[in-house]
């Protein structure tokens, strides 16, 4: 205790060489600055974070079930599943099919994302209000069990396929979409038999929302299952709803636990990876190159307390004709060099929080240009707080430690 409040006395009382104190003033100022740079930079890849998945409410489910392993799941092999989503809450949930596609027109072709939809899907995904022309594929299952029907289909605004010329009044429709044969021969005297084909029908196209859903074709669950043989019990993934306001985490941890290690419970941030990847990893190595900065500005923090130790020798005399031990001279000068870093983080971490807090209310700076004009996103996490004050805290500490222990060796 004793080592403490002499620190705190050589830490804020006078020296007789002023610049000592002018030093360790700056060195707790740059390591404020570092320490609110984090921060900020910090909550505002947060943000980023957060404005991404706001814009998928519509495009994705709250919670998606997907296999482990292999990109199919079999209901015949979870007899738990009701009964588990029962107990989760679950207010409904839909059934997909996922696969790729080629879709022709005319003289035009796309290669497009194809989704089997079952009825449940207005139910779960939001987007049957983003519908642009046409109609929504409601009724998925009525009538779509002959080979030779019309399969009605919705499509996504980069498909760039009028309504008009799908709703031709010839007996045979000219739109039509292919996929590879997945099951059985194929004759290489006849390359069309490596493909299945199926006639289609658009009746509605979506707005524009996401690079994904902007080229995703979207037909009846029966229809697609039917093309690729698959049979009923299998899909590609389950998309699941719940009630307004439900803790999507812990219901996660639930389902994960009781479904077992074969299924994959994700989040709306856990089913775009890459995308949700990329922002972290710029945050990282931001992150990083802030802490380069930052051991610049703990230099600082060590020569302030090599002048200070230079100041105090005449006192370290004194303490050592008093009984003080080497051991305890040392710890008053570590202390003062803890108490810069905890002074300088501390005071960072507060005008961090004051700027961000700022830019939240009133939009102090912007990206963008014209239309897209707007401030930049912010979110505080309180893991992120914690996780600078410590970095800060810890290494300009430890690099503070050398000058007193080669101080101490020389004496």
């Amino acid at each position: 205790m004793l080592s403490f409040r002499l620190a705190l006395r050589y830490l804020f009382s006078k020296t007789r060489l002023h610049a000592v104190n002018y030093v360790t003033a700056v060195s707790a100022l740059a390591l404020a600055v570092v320490s609110m740079a984090l921060v900020c930079v910090l909550s505002v890849y947060n943000g980023y974070v957060d404005l991404i998945l706001e814009g998928t409410e519509q495009t994705d489910a709250e919670l998606l079930l997907r296999p482990s392993e292999g990109t199919i799941l079999n209901l015949e092999k979870l007899p738990q599943l009701e009964s588990s989503l029962k107990s989760a809450g679950v207010v409904s949930y839909t059934l997909l099919l996922e696969s790729k596609g080629l879709l022709r027109a005319h003289d035009q072709q796309w290669v497009v994302d194809v989704l089997g939809i079952d009825h449940h899907f207005p139910k779960v995904f939001a987007m049957a209000d983003s519908i642009a022309s046409g109609k929504v594929l409601t009724e998925a299952e009525t009538g779509l069990l002959s080979a030779g029907d019309t399969i009605p289909v919705n499509i996504g605004a980069g498909i760039n396929l009028s309504l008009a010329s799908s709703h031709r009044s010839s007996p045979a429709p000219d739109t039509e979409l292919l996929f590879p044969r997945r099951l059985g021969f194929i004759n290489p005297l006849a390359p069309s038999s490596a493909f299945t084909s199926l006639s289609v029908q658009v009746v509605g196209q979506y707005a524009s929302l996401s690079l994904e859903t902007d080229h995703t074709l979207y037909l009846p669950l029966p229809a697609l299952r039917s093309a690729l043989d698959y049979s009923p019990n299998e899909v590609s993934a389950i998309g699941l709803r719940f009630p307004s306001g439900a803790n999507l985490s812990s219901i996660q941890s639930k389902l994960s636990k009781d479904l077992g290690s074969s299924i994959r419970v994700l989040s709306r941030e856990e089913q775009h990876p890459d995308l949700s990847y990329l922002i972290r990893m710029e945050k990282v190595m931001t992150y990083l190159i802030l802490l380069f900065i930052l051991l610049l500005a703990a230099f600082n923090v060590a020569s302030s307390l090599t002048m200070l130790l230079l100041e105090k020798q005449e006192d370290t005399r004194i303490l050592t004709s008093l009984g003080a031990k080497p051991s305890m001279v040392g710890a008053i000068f570590r202390r003062v060099g803890f108490l810069i870093s905890v002074l300088g983080s501390a005071s960072g971490l507060v005008l961090g929080l004051i700027v961000c807090v700022l830019q939240q209310k009133f939009g102090l700076i912007t990206a963008g240009v014209g239309l897209s004009l707007q401030p930049l996103p912010i979110a505080i996490h309180w893991d992120d707080l914690l996780l600078t004050f410590l970095t800060v805290t810890l290494i300009s500490y430890l690099i503070s430690l050398y000058p007193t222990r080669l101080f101490l060796r020389r004496r």
